[in-house]
């Protein structure tokens, strides 16, 4: 279960200037994960298939142009993972997927606290994590995403394609016999990688948006319990045609 703090008081030009309103966003979003993988091997590596459940609470302000609104615990877009294949090797492990993400939470151009986005998205993944020494001790990870998107029903308009990109390097240690501490920095960007197909309500098509970030995180897991927590921290900064902000996350994790 991921459990995401989101934060801004800046809203952002395409030379990444604050454009001088009084904006503010508040949200938080619940997000339940359920993954199997088999023992089936593809290529390899380990398939798997998982679903994102998101449950989303959203407050927005934009005092100059009348923007009031706000969305309580309401369902986002879920995410459908079919295809996902996981190698596991001696000194790395790696990922790619394929993912759909359904238009399930409801969207309404009026609405800017609306919880879900009004299109469908492909979802391309890949990544990996490499063990700095045979102990598995010190890792470093990389973590892409590539996103196509359809057209916006209410708007007409089909978002740009994005690229974003996360991950960060940290240090295990073994607390006792039952406890694993990995204090790490990690780092994220996101890139909006083609045009809007035109123009659209507070947008202009070819004004790309992009966004980086960094911070730290502690991963901790209980091993007779094989239950894992971790919580992340990123600030954000050079923001474009975009939000800017700060970012909490709690992930809870049980393995079986």
């Amino acid at each position: 279960m991921y459990n995401t703090w989101y934060n801004a008081d800046t809203l952002t030009d395409n030379n990444g200037d604050d454009v001088g309103l009084d904006f503010d966003l508040s949200a938080y979003a619940q997000i339940h994960r359920f993954v199997h993988i088999t023992e089936k091997k593809i290529w390899g590596a380990n398939w798997g298939y998982n679903a994102l459940i998101p449950m989303v609470n959203k407050d927005i302000s934009i005092d100059p142009i009348g923007v009031d609104a706000s969305t309580s615990f309401a369902l986002g877009d879920v995410i459908l993972e079919p295809l996902a294949l996981f190698w596991y090797r001696e000194r790395y492990d790696a990922i790619l997927t394929l993912a759909v993400i359904a238009p399930t939470g409801d969207y309404d151009v009026s609405d800017a606290a609306s919880p879900g986005l009004g299109y469908w998205s492909g979802m391309l993944t890949a990544g990996g994590t490499y063990y700095m020494d045979t102990e598995k001790s010190w890792t470093i990870s990389a973590l892409t995403r590539t996103l196509v998107h359809t057209e916006q029903d209410d708007t007409n308009v089909r978002p740009g394609s994005e690229f974003t990109i996360e991950g960060g390097i940290g240090k295990q240690f073994m607390v006792d016999n039952q406890w694993l501490v990995r204090p790490g920095i990690n780092y994220c960007a996101t890139w909006q990688i083609s045009d809007d197909s035109q123009d659209g309500p507070g947008t202009i098509a070819n004004e790309r948006k992009e966004a980086y970030g960094i911070g730290a995180e502690l991963n901790m897991l209980y091993l007779p319990w094989l239950l894992q927590g971790n919580m992340r921290y990123v600030h954000e900064f050079g923001a474009k045609n975009t939000a800017e902000g700060s970012s909490f996350v709690f992930t809870l994790t049980k393995s079986f």
